[in-house]
């Protein structure tokens, strides 16, 4: 049993790593700024760290007392940038003199259009505007494993399940305004992957990476254009006639520059995960899983 810190365990990703290094059997610890936080973490069976990312001092302890180190509290926000890379750093300090492990998460918009190639772990980075800080986060924690530690980047693919993420957030707005809203005019791709196929990930990355520093892209099966999507949404929700391409200048007053990391048109290959860890992705992919989780009315397709 290993000891495990995690600076996020309430979020998207954070929760489902969390879920999964608990049911192999490992002592959790997570970050939590507040009591609300804190509660949800003690009523799953998780140790907390009272602390803030802002504030190294806050969660340092923490991190030296961990086997393994897992940040999954970065954001899609240039505004947290000098925080992520603070934590990055505190987090390779405090471990320095260990030959412990480090898990960052990046994502795929750091590759930026992929278009027709399908890109690699060697792919050259070319990151959206939304995270350009990100390119410099991966090199510093490979960086890192020059020092001795086994540390990793782990790029996740748009994440779905659970009716979270993008896709849940689609679904449900469509549930609320009835129609299902394109950015664009659909054709782009978006590579996915579930969130519990990521868990295993991580998991498999803890327990078998390679010592020093290492990247594995995230993705599970061939990427699927936008409009794949919404169209798999509206057959569910029995509104095959309510998909609403909005241009990216309107969603951009509403999403920021998300809208336009949206519009990415990305392939990712994620053979090297399941090459060097075993990695195989065995949840229903993005299409099947809209399928499975929302239940079209019984007047669907009349």
């Amino acid at each position: 049993m290993s000891r495990v810190f995690i600076t996020n365990g309430t979020g998207f990703i954070g929760a489902a790593v969390a879920r999964a290094f608990k049911a192999k059997g490992h002592e959790v610890t997570a970050l939590a700024r507040s009591d609300e936080s804190e509660n949800k973490l003690k009523q799953q069976g998780y140790q907390v760290q009272r602390g803030d990312l802002k504030k190294p001092e806050s969660y340092v302890d923490a991190v030296r007392k961990a086997d393994i180190v897992i940040h999954t509290a970065s954001t899609n926000d240039a505004e947290f940038a000098q925080y992520d890379l603070l934590a990055i750093d505190t987090i390779l300090e405090a471990l320095r003199t260990t030959n412990n492990t480090f898990i960052y998460t990046s994502g795929v918009w750091v590759l930026g259009n992929t278009g027709d190639n399908v890109a690699t772990e060697a792919t050259p980075v070319n990151p959206h505007q939304l995270v350009t800080w990100r390119a410099d986060a991966e090199r510093r924690v490979v960086a890192g494993g020059q020092q001795g530690l086994r540390t990793v980047v782990i790029r996740p693919s748009l994440v779905y399940g659970e009716n979270k993420g993008v896709v849940g957030g689609i679904i449900e707005d469509a549930k609320k305004t009835g129609d299902i809203k394109v950015i664009g005019n659909g054709e782009n791709r978006w590579a996915t992957v579930h969130v519990e196929d990521l868990a295993d990930l991580y998991v498999l990355a803890a327990e078998k990476a390679p010592q020093g520093g290492t990247l594995y892209n995230a993705s599970h099966g061939p990427s699927v254009k936008v409009k794949e999507v919404a169209d798999q949404i509206a057959k569910v929700l029995g509104t095959p006639d309510k998909v609403r391409p909005v241009p990216v200048e309107i969603a951009r007053t509403r999403l920021g520059l998300v809208a336009d990391a949206l519009t990415l048109d990305q392939q990712v290959d994620a053979a090297k995960a399941q090459r060097e860890l075993g990695w195989q992705p065995k949840r229903a992919n993005v299409l099947e899983d809209i399928a499975q989780t929302q239940k079209a009315p019984a007047t669907a397709g009349r």
